[in-house]
């Protein structure tokens, strides 16, 4: 459903830091603050001999790329049925992200010193016009939003324990704490396609968003979060206090805060409703069902995208799963 209560259009105020921790030799993090493209991520690398650093650095400029090519124009590619329902916003912001896991996966699937490499991805998108936040992630770096005294965590972990909570939310401290905490069910780069969870919302002046790493989020719990910014909500004073809140428990991990402060548009403009997508036409629909295509959705003779292999639908310009180029 579309909110049409009357607000504000909205402006970011953002400020990020990383840290090595306190037991790292190297920093796998990466995170981008692009206030241009009204776009922020944190990514946390994984693989080791410092492929977990190669994966997060080319996910962050893939992710800002990709709205850099993209920003004045129509989203490329064909509709995914995953993504009806979604805001325009919110279907750029999982767009790109796949095209980030196509751009990992390629460099982790062809060369021998990044092989199984990967990263997780927090990413959040800020609709000025709209009054509204696009959130997307993969993996278990997370999303939370202060707001009216509360916090409030926006994303799910795609981890073993995250998975264990989705099937039974009733499980006790005593079972969760039998289970490995840093098994990640779902990261960029491990396979051809990833499936990303994006979600929209409307943001208030006042509110702040937190994207971090579980290097923050394993040290410094929930309240201890809300407490700081609490205290200030000037956003780089609130990030240097949560990396050296983290580093005090221990700093078992890199360490990644990036934090963005929703204010009024001072211009005083109401925000104006999302776009949404479209669901497929009827004939499209059929065709999605019908096809022996991988992903359901008819191909043409045209040559495989270069970025990810997959045969493009006839007529299209864009890869439907990357959204690369298609070779002509």
């Amino acid at each position: 459903m579309v909110d049409t209560q009357e607000r504000p259009r909205i402006i970011p105020v953002a400020h990020g830091k990383t840290d090595v921790g306190q037991q790292r030799t190297h920093n796998e993090d990466n995170f981008l603050l692009a206030t241009d493209l009204n776009l922020f991520v944190v990514c946390d690398g994984m693989g080791g001999n410092n492929a977990g650093e190669v994966a997060s650095a080319l996910a962050t400029t893939s992710l800002r790329n990709y709205y850099n090519a993209t920003q004045n124009g129509p989203i490329p590619g064909r509709l995914h049925k995953e993504d009806e329902g979604l805001s325009e916003p919110a279907r750029r912001l999982a767009m790109g992200v796949r095209k980030a896991n196509s751009d990992v996966y390629e460099i982790s699937s062809t060369r021998l010193e990044h092989k199984g490499m990967g990263c997780t991805i927090v990413a959040l998108h800020v609709s000025r016009q709209s009054g509204t936040v696009q959130i997307a992630h993969v993996g278990d770096s997370r999303c939370y939003r202060i707001r009216d005294n509360e916090i409030r965590q926006l994303t799910r972990d795609h981890s073993l324990v995250g998975d264990a909570l989705a099937w039974n939310p009733n499980l006790s401290e005593d079972e969760l704490a039998k289970l490995p905490k840093n098994i990640i069910s779902r990261a960029l780069g491990l396979r051809r396609v990833v499936e990303v969870d994006v979600r929209s919302e409307v943001a208030l002046p006042g509110d702040v968003y937190l994207l971090c790493s579980d290097g923050l989020s394993g040290m410094v719990k929930d309240e201890q979060i809300l407490d700081l910014f609490l205290l200030s909500t000037d956003v780089e004073e609130a990030c240097e206090s949560l990396i050296a809140l983290a580093n005090e428990g221990g700093g078992v991990d890199n360490i990644t805060a990036l934090a963005v402060l929703i204010e009024a548009d001072p211009s005083g403009a109401s925000a104006g409703p999302e776009i949404m997508v479209k669901p497929l036409a009827v004939d499209d629909l059929l065709s999605y069902l019908d096809s022996d295509s991988e992903d359901g959705i008819p191909t043409s003779s045209s040559r495989p995208c270069e970025e990810c292999g997959k045969l493009p639908a006839s007529g299209d310009l864009f890869c439907g799963q990357c959204g690369a180029r298609i070779a002509p």
